[in-house]
């Protein structure tokens, strides 16, 4: 009996696992994917930021490059990356006094200018300025820290030697030879002349980057699934002689459609141009594709989903189902995919030198789909949620449902009088605790004194520890001798109750002898995430 039980729940979990496959974005778990999360980046206390992005494919893939800040995800810096079959990119950003800057010294094809002496932040200044601002800061500080997305946008078959006729000339571009590109100025022409994009579900023609850019799903040259990128990045301080390196999210089957085995040939290329100078269309410019593109399944929401996997499959009392309003279904998709009701980790912080080293740890945890359900602002292009998207809410404004599964808006115009918070916060509880299993009862969030996290990137730190020196960090502060733990963190708030929220991050410590140059180091280690129940 037990072992029909056994088998009958692996074929129940077994069918589980193949529908995100063909239906839904899922974490991947051999770190391949179409779309990479970075948790985290910084440029403040000399801190480095590194990143790498690999197409393990005998494709040519186009990948679109986000910077985001930390307090609302407005995007600050984004170009393209078209990436020659087995080409590796790397690039890294670093502090230009006022600003961030954006360093690289790849050869490989990108849209928007790459320099050794680096590109500084400039533009991202008007996400969240003037007629953008959110109640943030409106400084171009604000762009020092943040977290990053990487998205496939298409990928092209360049067939060697090219056909008669070739069908790929734009796409042949960025073929390496001698290591360089053999043509990447076309290609940045064809993204910079919105004639040059084409019409989704063209057929292959070449000239066009929607024509040319036309697999998403299967690679054609192996009939398989296609998840072609993967990540690394690394935290990178020379003046204290700290280096930690981590991964970050990939995600796969981001981008299928319940309703047709794959997308609409290149739907995910864009031009990078502005909104009015692609046709008027936002989805046909630079700010797309995102963490929250619409081209995936309509499904009313990730509740649903597991309100019919508890009765399908556990026979649980069912989480009651909500409709949400708004009709981002991508960011709803995604938001399911990374849901946490809890996240796990270790923390350090020894202060006696003499005992042989001090440490510290910090800790980052990143919401990157929550400024699509917190920040409504119809007229502002750069809001997670405007009219142009078509995921805005009009007046009387943003309801409970809407914000779910977070509680409270960043920016909501919609609403009387308008608000422009300059925060969005969420109740967490906390279980701190040391090695021996001694859990502190008294311990505090300082500065706020109130257990939330307001913002799209956060940052912990342990008595005071502050590696990452974040002006948002809160610190967690305990009157006990702790040296060495774990905590856990639990989304507490109404809306995340059942099935929390989309969480990633990491854990970062450093250990220093306080004395000499001979230990000085750091690890960067991936939360545990507790998933809600099905």
């Amino acid at each position: 009996m037990m072992k029909s039980l056994t088998m009958a729940v692996g074929i129940a979990l077994g069918g589980l696992g193949v529908l995100p496959s063909a239906q839904a974005v899922y974490v991947s778990a051999n770190n391949l994917g179409q779309a990479l999360i970075f948790p985290y980046y910084t440029v403040r206390g000399g801190w480095m930021t590194l990143f790498g992005v690999t197409n393990t494919s005998a494709l040519t893939v186009a990948v679109k490059v986000r910077f985001r800040e930390a307090y609302n995800s407005r995007d600050v810096f984004d170009f393209n990356i078209i990436l020659s079959p087995y080409d590796v990119w790397t690039g890294w950003v670093a502090d230009a006094g006022d600003r961030p800057a954006l360093f690289s010294e790849d050869k490989s094809c990108t849209v928007g200018a790459m320099s050794p002496n680096g590109i500084p932040f400039t533009d991202g200044l008007n996400t969240y300025t003037g007629t953008a601002a959110d109640g943030g800061p409106t400084t171009p500080d604000r762009m020092k820290e943040g977290y990053v997305e990487m998205i496939m946008m298409g990928a092209a078959n360049v067939v060697t030697p090219a056909g008669t006729p070739d069908l790929t000339p734009l796409a042949r571009g960025a073929i390496h030879v001698n290591g360089v590109p053999t043509n990447c100025q076309a290609l940045i022409d064809a993204f910079t002349n919105y004639n040059q994009l084409g019409t989704a579900g063209m057929a292959p023609t070449a000239g066009f980057l929607r024509g040319e850019f036309q697999f998403y799903g299967v690679d054609p040259t192996s009939n398989r699934s296609l998840n072609p990128l993967k990540g690394t990045f690394a935290l990178v301080n020379g003046a204290k002689g700290l280096n930690a390196v981590g991964l970050p999210v990939h995600l796969e089957g981001y981008a299928w459609r319940a309703d047709r085995d794959v997308l609409d040939p290149g739907i995910f290329m864009t031009s990078q141009l502005p909104k009015d100078e692609a046709g008027g269309k936002y989805y046909d410019s630079y700010n797309e594709p995102s963490l929250g593109s619409r081209y995936q399944d309509s499904v009313s929401g990730y509740l649903q989903v597991h309100r019919n996997y508890n009765e399908l499959i556990f026979g649980q009392r069912p989480i009651p189902a909500v409709a949400f309003s708004h009709n981002t279904a991508g960011a709803v998709r995604t938001t399911g995919a990374l849901e946490a009701v809890g996240l796990l980790n270790e923390w350090s912080r020894r202060t006696n030198a003499a005992a042989g080293w001090v440490t510290a740890t910090d800790w980052v945890i990143t919401f990157p789909t929550k400024h699509f359900f917190v920040d409504n602002d119809p007229d502002n292009e750069y809001a997670g949620r405007n009219s142009f998207r078509g995921n805005a809410v009009a007046a009387p404004g943003l309801t409970a449902d809407d914000l779910t599964p977070f509680s409270q808006s960043f920016v909501d115009t919609a609403a009387s009088p308008v608000v422009r918070r300059g925060k969005s916060c969420d109740s967490v509880s906390y279980q701190l605790r040391n090695r021996e299993e001694q859990r502190s009862t008294t311990s505090l969030f300082s500065p706020s004194g109130s257990s939330q996290m307001c913002y799209e990137a956060n940052v912990l730190t342990f008595n005071k520890g502050a590696i990452l020196e974040s002006p948002i960090a809160q610190s967690i502060n305990y009157p006990e001798n702790f040296t060495f733990g774990w905590l856990n963190v639990r989304f507490s708030g109404a809306n995340a109750a059942n099935m929390g929220l989309p969480a990633v991050g990491f854990g970062i410590t450093s250990r220093d002898d306080g004395s000499s140059t001979l230990l000085s180091e750091a690890g960067l280690y991936n939360h545990t995430i507790v998933r809600p129940a099905l």
